[in-house]
């Protein structure tokens, strides 16, 4: 059961059609909170309240999303992980309501009626599911949604593929939650799926990110914690030539930033060197360097924001005062803090409190300074 009503509306974009609503993210979001990611893709039957189709939830590249990543160094070091490759087409989300077959990208609802940003793919789903006889049977697996890759000569994004096909993905539960991949290996063999391959990577962060970067291939999906986080590594090689192909954004920069590893100050030259080796011309290596000069500013002002903020808690901190007690003195230091506006204010609540100031900075270098 979820009751859409609590769903923010500013975030989200609600296409209804008979019983049923499909519930997507405003045309890029970025701002996601950990409870919204589960609304990357979903169908509710309004008739039940109940969720009857479901993509993946939101998940993000290496160091854009600062708990996911946390989580993933930390599974690195001793926990389960599988590297999935990571494939270079369209999803493809299957399911059974009300008794038929229903295949659908993430911008779809049910019977090709989708949002003005995306094609529905139906056709060709259908067409190409014929490989697969499992996926078009109307008693199978009707109790999750399962996911594929599409692939098709005809659906080029950066990598070329030879032959139409569906690469199985995973599933996810209506409750929600992610199958766990020896689930998926049963599924994959009970239905004669062409199941998404793994690869073996080092589990060293900085050597895994090394490894991937010059890669020819999109990259992996790293699933960690029982299977229900993932993290994106793609290959800068990849990320250059989709994202210079689609759109040039400070947003895109900054993404390109995180898997060069150079999301830092004083990267210019290194970014020019990796640009003039993928041979882009001289006016988008100019507007990449503009929009550096901007991500160097607004890194820099959260970066002394920080700066100014750790100088005031040590300032309160180091004052000769015996506090009655520590709720009187946290009092005192909040009357100080929110003297001060935003994003300061933030930062030394953040360092008072002890918690990491990366979201904080991430965020700031996002909005280009703005809180």
């Amino acid at each position: 059961m979820i009751d859409i009503s609590k769903i923010n509306k500013s975030k989200f974009k609600f296409t209804e059609d008979g019983n049923f609503v499909l519930i997507v993210p405003n045309k890029n979001m970025w701002d996601w909170e950990d409870d919204e990611k589960k609304f990357r893709s979903i169908i509710v039957d309004k008739r039940t309240n109940s969720i009857v189709s479901s993509a993946w939830p939101k998940f993000g590249n290496f160091g854009e999303f600062v708990m996911d990543t946390e989580l993933l160094k930390k599974e690195l070091q001793n926990g389960t992980i599988r590297f999935s490759h990571k494939e270079d087409g369209s999803l493809c989300i299957r399911d059974v309501i009300d008794g038929k077959i229903n295949l659908r990208s993430r911008g779809t609802l049910y019977g090709g009626v989708g949002t003005e940003e995306e094609d529905s793919f139906g056709d060709r789903f259908f067409s190409v599911a014929q490989k697969y006889p499992k996926i078009l049977d109307p008693t199978w697996q009707t109790d999750k949604s399962l996911l594929f890759e599409y692939l098709s000569p005809t659906n080029t994004i950066v990598i070329r593929h030879k032959e139409d096909d569906l690469v199985f993905l995973g599933f996810v539960n209506y409750d929600l939650s992610i199958g766990r991949w020896e689930e998926i290996e049963e599924i994959s063999k009970e239905g004669n799926l062409n199941l998404v391959r793994l690869h073996d990577l080092p589990r060293d962060p900085i050597q895994l990110l090394e490894e991937i970067k010059n890669w020819k291939e999109e990259g992996v999906v790293v699933r960690c914690c029982n299977d229900q986080v993932f993290v994106k590594v793609k290959s800068a090689y990849y990320l250059a030539n989709h994202r210079m192909k689609y759109s040039l954004t400070y947003k895109v920069l900054l993404e390109l930033l995180m898997s060069l590893n150079l999301y830092d100050l004083n990267k210019e030259e290194e970014l020019v060197s990796f640009l003039k080796d993928c041979e882009y011309d001289w006016e988008i290596v100019e507007s990449v360097k503009e929009l550096y000069g901007k991500f160097s500013v607004a890194y820099s002002l959260a970066l002394n924001l920080e700066k100014e903020a750790e100088e005031k808690c040590n300032e309160f901190l180091n004052q000769n005062i015996e506090w009655e007690s520590e709720i009187i003195k946290r009092k005192e230091f909040a009357k100080i803090a929110c003297s001060h506006s935003s994003p300061l204010k933030q930062f030394m609540f953040n360092i008072y409190s002890g918690k990491d100031n990366r979201k904080l900075i991430t965020r700031l270098a996002l909005n280009q300074g703005k809180f």
